[in-house]
């Protein structure tokens, strides 16, 4: 590969406004993760030019050999429309940077104090072989350009840590291997999402494994503390109720139900089995779990299983509102590269399900005008 053909422009904010979904003409964007804030949705992902700088086309199913970027998209009707708001993040090349690499999906959330603390993976490449080092990273996003990065946790330095709080770990010397761990996919330990409890205490929930092939959520609650966050408890690791039924569990998402003082788990499921297996023996799911506890035990949504019906073809998806009365639910989320050539990584309108496991009441948008 030249060096031009590794080197990926970040186009600029187009002026297209996307309606309902979003297929940028520049760009490849695959997960979600959302926020909002006086009324406005912000809307991230993870993003990667079409093109290299030469002009080279980058195939969906290349795009781990080049660095991403995050972007934000903004919505002010809830979802029927979308501005891009450019790039939110990108890698950061420091020979000391836990990702310096590439970086993978996230969380944004504004905290008690009024601070959006912003929580990444972070991608370190070790050698050709183990590029896929992952760590759990978080910022205070009071500055765009230069935020400061506390690592919460990491394979290499929290090795023995990790492992006694009941979490898998392939053997050191392999760790971030391209090939995966002791035959099965590559190491999970990323997609941290930020949730603040009843008590204004802050937790992650991120993709982990408790074996090779066997899907866990990591918990770990986090602190300030002289003015650097950090990990205050690695919690045991969350089994899913038919976790049996794939080996990767992904970019989860934690909903509160206060009326029923409930939780809902938002997961994006894959049952690869190892690395190099063809795109078409593998599936593609999106789950969703209910529990009395953040700690667990976590059931199936409803008596029909986890599955989301009507939602093939999607991944990291994200809520955008909740009915708890009625259970009716709008989500957002991006094709796979799975998907027909015309979809693969770019969102879908926003779609319906009920939490209840009922039909959804689909609720058409109101004619409104682009603000």
């Amino acid at each position: 590969m030249t060096q031009a053909e590794n080197m990926i422009p970040i186009p600029p904010p187009t002026d297209i406004i996307f309606k309902g979904g979003i297929k940028h003409p520049d760009l490849w964007l695959w997960d979600s993760w959302t926020c909002k804030i006086d009324g406005q949705i912000q809307l991230f992902c993870l993003a990667l030019s079409r093109t290299t700088l030469d002009g080279k086309k980058i195939a969906p199913d290349q795009r781990n050999a080049y660095p991403f970027h995050i972007r934000q998209f903004t919505s002010s009707n809830g979802g029927q429309s979308w501005r891009d708001g450019g790039v939110f993040f990108t890698p950061q090349p420091s020979a000391s940077s836990n990702c310096d690499a590439n970086i993978w999906s996230g969380s944004v959330e504004q905290h008690p104090s009024g601070i959006m603390l912003f929580a990444f993976t972070g991608i370190k490449k070790l050698n050709p072989d183990r590029p896929f080092l992952q760590s759990i990273c978080i910022s205070e996003r009071a500055d765009k350009t230069d935020p400061e990065i506390h690592i919460i946790s990491d394979p290499q330095k929290d090795y023995d840590l990790i492992r006694q709080a009941g979490y898998y770990l392939g053997p050191q010397q392999d760790l971030g291997d391209r090939h995966g761990e002791e035959g099965g996919p590559i190491l999970a330990w990323r997609d941290p999402y930020i949730f603040i409890d009843g008590n204004g205490k802050t937790h992650l929930f991120w993709s982990a494994k408790s074996a090779p092939q066997t899907p866990v959520i990591a918990h770990a609650s986090i602190h300030k503390m002289g003015g650097k966050w950090q990990l205050e408890k690695l919690h045991p690791p969350i089994r899913l109720a038919d976790d049996q039924d794939y080996t990767q569990a992904e970019v989860p998402k934690l909903y509160h139900d206060a009326k029923r003082d409930c939780y809902y788990m938002l997961v994006s499921s894959c049952d690869r089995l190892c690395e190099g297996q063809a795109d078409d023996t593998i599936s593609k799911q999106l789950r969703l779990y209910k529990s009395l506890s953040i700690e667990g035990p976590w059931h199936s949504y409803c008596q029909q299983g986890s599955r989301l019906p009507g939602l093939e073809g999607l991944f990291g998806a994200s809520i955008l509102e909740a009915d708890f009365e009625s259970g009716d639910a709008k989500i957002i989320a991006p094709y796979t590269e799975m998907a027909p050539p015309d979809f693969q990584l770019t969102f879908a309108a926003p779609q319906y399900f009920n939490l209840f496991g009922q039909t959804p009441t689909v609720l058409k948008y109101a004619e409104d005008p682009v603000s």
